[in-house]
């Protein structure tokens, strides 16, 4: 994977946008939202169910300033996209972590440097990557999302 060509919204696009910043930076979509992403190696589909959960970007607030928590509607795809990828069902750690790098570089337009630093940060720790324990904060999504990559 060396690129992000472009992304289309089978549902949910408004959902996803139309969140609102909260203090506690946590996003239940209330309802299903799907995506495909292309590749320069191939098609992504990210779907979740109503109910999802996620972060938006992690990290802490203090680096909002150098890339926000939820941002614009591609962002929001790049966030909600590595969160999704996150349970492990279609790319592998490393992979997820590109496809993030790629996300944010070529839709967002991030910068290559930008984009590769964020690449690095979530590499730091794989604790969030896979399935999640039964009393993980995450396991609620369980049952909500669905990825699949199909390779050129």
């Amino acid at each position: 994977m060396k690129a992000a060509y472009d992304y289309s919204f089978i549902e949910g696009a408004s959902a996803l946008f139309n969140l609102a910043l909260n203090a506690e930076r946590r996003y239940i979509l209330p309802c299903a939202v799907e995506y495909d992403i292309l590749f320069d190696s191939g098609i992504l589909t990210v779907r979740t169910e109503k109910g999802f959960k996620f972060d938006g970007r992690s990290g802490p607030k203090i680096i909002d300033w150098f890339a926000p928590n939820l941002g614009s509607l591609e962002e929001r795809v790049a966030w909600h996209m590595h969160d999704a990828l996150g349970y492990g069902q279609s790319l592998d750690f490393v992979q997820t972590n590109y496809a993030l790098k790629f996300v944010l570089k070529d839709l967002a337009a991030y910068s290559n440097f930008k984009s590769e630093l964020i690449r690095n940060a979530v590499s730091l720790s794989k604790s969030w990557y896979g399935y999640p324990k039964p009393d993980d904060e995450w396991y609620c999504n369980v049952g909500k999302v669905r990825t699949t990559f199909h390779a050129f």
